[in-house]
């Protein structure tokens, strides 16, 4: 699996939150977050969502829908 060393001040932001860093590149683009740890309200939510019967859509179908609507 592909990864990034980190200096110590990276390290140290990293390892310090208790939710999401953003990460961006030199320009300011962003490239991603970091997650550490979920709450204990983000699982129960997840645990919500994954026993209720609500419709759940797989990236492929996400992405045919996108691609539906920008042919319209």
């Amino acid at each position: 699996m592909p990864h990034i060393v980190l200096d110590d001040q990276q390290a140290q932001i990293v390892s310090e939150i208790t939710g999401y860093v953003e990460i961006r590149d030199r320009r300011g683009r962003h490239l991603g977050f970091v997650a550490h740890d979920f709450t204990d309200a983000e699982i129960q939510e997840a645990k919500r969502r994954a026993a209720s019967n609500e419709p759940r859509y797989t990236t492929a179908q996400v992405l045919q829908h996108l691609e539906s609507l920008e042919s319209q």
